[in-house]
């Protein structure tokens, strides 16, 4: 553009300056046509990072569900064991490093076979399903529940004790005796044992679970529909052994 000024300032007459001025206009013309040629490539290539970035949102929620399914169970939408798992590990270390209690309840639902038998089973898996909409309904935020096998499932009820424990799952079984659900035109009430114990410090998953379990087999024995808490230095007859004489 500075010599097209130049050239016009030294023009002798109109025509040199109209040919200036048509050099001016064609190099704005194609100065024109290549800033349109840049926008629409800048478009375009907008459009693509919109759709690049669709695609990878889209990746990540698949990968998020994907997580999800492999940490819970796909019937119940509860844990399942290796969601249990990680939530046990992060919840057991952060009780043992600030010094609170932590429990563990192991539930069974009671006469399920009896009502597969009588009912069928998509009748056992909506009685699964609403076991599992009832309890959570009635957990703390910081509870977990998980689905440990057919109608089995555990809870985990960090900065608990065991007493504390005892009265939550007496709580549960209370609410879940005022709710049913249908099978078919059949109104359905279920109830569940279970067996409650405190975590010690260190100890792993499958022990505490083992000791859940002893105290809800006593529940069933027991006459079903009930709770039976057990501590840690309880033996296996519920009794506290006695230090030597």
């Amino acid at each position: 553009m500075g010599a097209c000024a130049q050239k016009i300032a030294s023009a002798r007459d109109v025509t040199e300056i109209g040919q200036v001025l048509d050099e001016v206009m064609t190099e704005t013309r194609a100065i024109q046509h290549q800033a349109g040629r840049s926008r629409d490539e800048l478009s375009a290539a907008q459009r693509r990072a919109g759709a690049a970035e669709a695609q990878i949102a889209e990746m990540q929620k698949e990968l998020d569900e994907a997580s999800r399914l492999v940490r819970h169970d796909q019937l119940t939408g509860s844990l399942n064991r290796r969601g249990l798992e990680e939530v046990f590990e992060r919840e057991a270390a952060r009780a043992q490093r600030h010094d609170i209690p932590i429990c563990i309840a192991l539930l069974d639902i009671d006469n399920f076979k009896k009502l597969n038998d009588t009912l069928g089973h998509q009748a056992g898996d909506e009685a699964l399903i609403h076991l599992t909409r009832t309890v959570r309904q009635h957990l703390r935020p910081q509870d977990a529940l998980a689905r440990y096998g057919g109608e089995e499932f555990v809870i985990v009820l960090p900065e608990t004790t065991l007493e504390q424990a005892g009265q939550t799952l007496v709580r549960l079984q209370r609410e879940l005796t005022r709710a049913f659900f249908m099978a078919g035109d059949q109104r359905v009430v279920i109830t569940f044992s279970a067996g409650v114990t405190p975590r010690a410090h260190g100890e792993m998953l499958d022990a505490v679970l083992a000791r859940a379990d002893a105290a809800m087999y006593e529940a069933k024995q027991s006459g079903k529909n009930r709770v039976t808490s057990r501590d840690i230095a309880q033996t296996s007859d519920g009794e506290t052994p006695q230090a030597p004489q």
